[in-house]
């Protein structure tokens, strides 16, 4: 996945400025450059923010990032809205990589880490890369394992290809998994073959199309982000890559279920798509 550039949106906050670690990863890793934004008061000073984020780009080893400071009346308006903001400039990058922090709730939250994130997936139509509430502090990178999670729909498997571009880039290992519900024991035997032939088809595609080895796993839980997040715990510097349904009106403000818990609960980064066919 060669980006333009990393842009990465911050806020004054520590969960915020998490998102700056796999930034930092992925520049080095692909040669792209980062672009720091971060929206203010009307009544702040730009150069007391652009300064502390220069001192924060120096802390977390980021090399002269490209830094901007927008205006927002926050008081009227979430940081970001279509007006001038945030999702405007995203939307004149179609190169771009965004790569932030969400909490990953489905209701309203902080002012960059709930709906932006969730606009941003929703109307950029492209993958974002984000860091939930429980990333890492150990995780450093560069990407080691890129895990694809699929559930055998078409909509899961619009992943497969930007994920495959990154791995391309980062030199990254591909892992594909599937999560199975233990509730129908009689079937379990074939279920898990079936899944098992279903991942390995998907292997043989990506090394045609994309030429990569990938090695795929069945997973087990009802409870799918669980059952992912607990399986990317046992892999250093990994980062997952998935899909999400997209909404419309006020229910935009909520992620696919399954990403959403996924996102809250791994400690790495995870990169989202909502393909342009998948808004309900």
């Amino acid at each position: 996945m060669n980006a333009s550039e990393i842009l990465v949106p911050v806020e004054w906050t520590r969960r915020s400025l998490a998102a700056l670690t796999p930034a930092r990863s992925l520049a080095e890793s692909t040669g792209s450059p980062v672009h720091l934004v971060s929206v203010i008061p009307w009544e702040a000073s730009d150069d007391e923010r652009r300064q502390a984020l220069v001192e924060e780009a120096r802390r977390h080893g980021l090399q002269q990032p490209r830094i901007s400071v927008l205006r927002a009346d926050l008081n009227t308006m979430p940081v970001g809205s279509e007006e001038g903001g945030l999702l405007q400039l995203v939307a004149e990058s179609p190169g771009t990589l965004v790569c932030m922090a969400t909490h990953a709730r489905s209701a309203v939250g902080d002012l960059l880490l709930g709906s932006v994130a969730s606009a941003i997936l929703n109307r950029a139509k492209r993958p974002v890369v984000l860091t939930g509430p429980r990333f890492s502090a150990d995780w450093r990178g560069p990407v080691r394992t890129l895990v694809i999670c699929l559930d055998g729909s078409s909509l899961s498997e619009a992943i497969i290809d930007p994920a495959a571009d990154m791995a391309s880039t980062t030199g990254a290992d591909l892992l594909l998994v599937q999560v199975q519900s233990p509730d129908a024991p009689e079937t379990a035997l074939s279920q898990d073959a079936a899944e098992s032939g279903y991942l390995q088809a998907r292997a043989a595609d990506i090394r045609r199309r994309h030429g990569l080895q990938a090695n795929w796993d069945v997973l087990h839980g009802k409870d799918p982000g669980r059952a992912i997040a607990d399986y990317v715990a046992g892999f250093p510097d990994a980062l997952v890559a998935m899909t999400t349904h997209g909404y419309t009106g006020l229910r935009r403000l909520a992620f696919g279920s399954v990403a959403r818990d996924v996102v809250h609960n791994v400690g790495c980064p995870v990169l989202v798509y909502c393909p342009e066919d998948a808004e309900a």
